[in-house]
């Protein structure tokens, strides 16, 4: 169910991050598991805005490597590589990679982002949801 905060956004996340293309997946249930090791999963402990103990939805931003590529440079980049057989994509370089993992409150549809290149978390607020993302 969707609610006013999020029926109010522009854009259901960042279309841009730092002025870079972000193409997202799509939002997911995360399955509680506990990891360690190199390959753990970064997450909060809680919803940094209501303090929520619940497993947030999670969403994967593939981030463009040009200021100049632009959403139809990206859909045909993807539409090539998905023409090829499993194992062969790597043929064809993405103008994107992924970067960012997106994380929702399920209680108040808080968004924070945790970027892989810098290692930092990023609490969203309304000016991330504009056409020029977060910056």
């Amino acid at each position: 169910m969707a609610d006013l905060l999020t029926l109010a956004r522009e854009f259901d996340l960042p279309p841009k991050w730092n002025g870079l293309l972000v193409s997202w997946n799509g939002w997911e249930p995360q399955i509680p598991a506990f990891v360690c090791g190199p390959g753990a999963r970064k997450q909060r402990d809680c919803c940094s805005a209501c303090a929520s103990p619940h497993e947030p939805a999670i969403n994967r931003g593939y981030v463009a490597t040009s200021p100049l590529t632009t959403p139809a440079m990206l859909r045909r980049n993807e539409e090539q590589r998905d023409r090829l057989p499993l194992g062969q994509r790597h043929k064809v370089p993405s103008l994107a990679l992924f970067r960012l993992h997106a994380y929702r409150c399920q209680d108040c549809r808080h968004d924070v982002v945790w970027d892989h290149d810098t290692d930092e978390w990023w609490d969203l607020d309304h000016t991330d949801y504009g056409p020029e993302g977060s910056r």
